[in-house]
C-alpha cells in the first residue's frame, strides 16, 4: 500500500508535471499531503530534499526513498502499487518500448512549450534558440497528431499527453484546433475523469 504516514507531494497547481502524480495518487485514494512549493513550507521542504529545486517531488514516508522527477515517481509508483493501478484502469508496463519512445516525445514537446513560455515572458525575442523551441512545439504536436489515440488501460505516454495538452491550453501557447486528433484525444482524457480536480490553476 502506499503509506499514509507523513506522505508528502512537493509541487505546483500550475505543474503538468506535478499534475501527472496528483492523478496517480488520486487514483490511489489520494492519501497525501500536497505543499504547494510557493509557499513558505513548501519552498523550505524542497530546499532541504531536493537540491535541483525541480519538482515535483515525492516525499514518500520513513524508510522509503524522497523522488525528485514525475517519471521516476510513477515508475515507483507502478513497482509498488501495481496491482491496485491496474485495476484503476493503468498500465505503465516498464517494458512497452513503444510506449515509453512516446512519453519522451510528448514530455520533450512539453519541455519546448515551457521553454518557449517563459524565455518570451523574461524580454527574449522569438528567435535563434527560442525560436527553435517554438517550432519543435509545432513539428511534434504535428507528428503526434496520429499516434495516440486515448483509450484504457491509460498508459504513461497517454497520461503525459493528457497533463501536457491541458497546460498548453491553460497558458495558450498553442491552438490545439490546428491537430484534430490531438484535440479528439484531450476530449475523450477530459470526458474519462481521470484529470478531474487536478486541472491546472494558479
Amino acid at each position: 500500500m502506499v503509506p499514509d504516514g507523513g506522505m508528502k507531494l512537493l509541487g505546483t497547481t500550475t505543474s503538468p508535471y506535478t499534475r501527472k502524480i496528483r492523478v496517480l495518487l488520486d487514483a490511489l485514494g489520494g492519501r497525501y499531503a500536497f505543499l504547494d512549493t510557493r509557499s513558505t513550507e513548501g519552498a523550505a521542504l524542497l530546499a532541504e530534499v531536493a537540491p535541483l529545486g525541480k519538482i515535483p517531488v515525492l516525499v514518500s514516508g520513513v524508510g522509503r526513498p524522497t523522488l525528485a522527477d514525475s517519471s521516476l515517481i510513477s515508475q515507483w509508483l507502478w513497482s509498488t502499487e501495481e496491482g491496485r493501478l491496474r485495476a484503476a484502469g493503468w498500465n505503465f508496463d516498464p517494458t512497452d518500448w513503444e510506449d515509453r519512445a512516446l512519453q519522451v516525445v510528448v514530455e520533450g514537446c512539453l519541455d519546448a512549450a515551457i521553454n518557449h513560455r517563459y524565455l518570451r515572458l523574461d524580454g527574449f525575442a522569438d528567435a535563434g534558440y527560442i525560436s527553435k523551441q517554438r517550432l519543435r512545439v509545432e513539428r511534434t504536436l504535428s507528428w503526434l497528431d496520429t499516434r495516440l489515440v486515448f483509450q484504457g488501460p491509460v498508459t504513461a505516454a497517454q497520461l503525459s499527453l493528457g497533463c501536457a495538452l491541458d497546460w498548453m491550453a491553460f497558458r495558450n501557447v498553442v491552438e490545439l484546433a490546428r491537430w484534430p486528433g490531438l484535440t479528439a484525444f484531450r476530449e475523450a482524457w477530459t470526458a474519462s475523469g481521470l484529470g478531474a480536480g487536478s486541472e491546472p490553476v494558479e
